[in-house]
């Protein structure tokens, strides 16, 4: 068996090749994180519940509560596969008022009573321990229907919580009715 040596000029290709790709990789990945710090806060943060509450009871809509955590890829993708779509759909503004809650966030935050706290506080006074949850609540802040927690099977998640929205609706209609 023979060995032969490549000429310079291939080797110095090759050498500018894998630079290149390199180079390329490692700005690929600074963009993504860039992107990744940039997508943190498009989902609207509950800011005053009581607010929130006085335009659902006049539009007759449940308020859905996305319970996160910075650190849960769950959350990122239950917030940018569906809840962001949803609130960006015009179709949702009159279905549902969508408010995220940070579990670990100190920002400041009106609960449905009208009493001023941080999202954390909020968060533990509802029993959101874990994330990703989401709650949807009655314009006086009853819960209508059981929490979704976690994250399932992206083939079913949609359906889950299409069904939990149209649910509350439907028991916020009875609510309005017998009252």
């Amino acid at each position: 068996m023979v060995l032969m040596r490549l000429p310079d000029y291939l080797i110095k290709v090759g050498q500018k090749r894998l630079f290149l790709t390199a180079w390329f990789i490692s700005t690929m990945l600074v963009l993504a994180a860039a992107h990744a710090g940039s997508r943190a806060g498009t989902l609207l943060s509950a800011g005053d519940l009581t607010q929130d509450a006085m335009i659902a009871k006049q539009d007759k809509k449940p308020i859905l509560v996305f319970f996160s955590s910075e650190s849960c890829a769950y959350c990122e993708i239950v917030r940018d596969l569906y809840l962001e779509p949803m609130q960006a759909d015009k179709a949702y503004d009159n279905k549902v008022i969508i408010r995220e809650v940070s579990v670990e966030s100190i920002g400041d935050m009106i609960d449905f009573q009208g009493k001023r706290m941080d999202q954390e506080t909020f968060a533990d006074q509802e029993g959101a321990t874990l994330t990703p949850v989401i709650r949807i609540y009655s314009p006086s802040g009853q819960l209508l229907t059981p929490e979704l927690i976690g994250y399932s099977s992206p083939d079913f998640y949609l359906g889950f919580l299409e069904d939990s929205i149209e649910d509350a609706r439907n028991k916020l209609g009875k609510l309005a009715a017998n009252n």
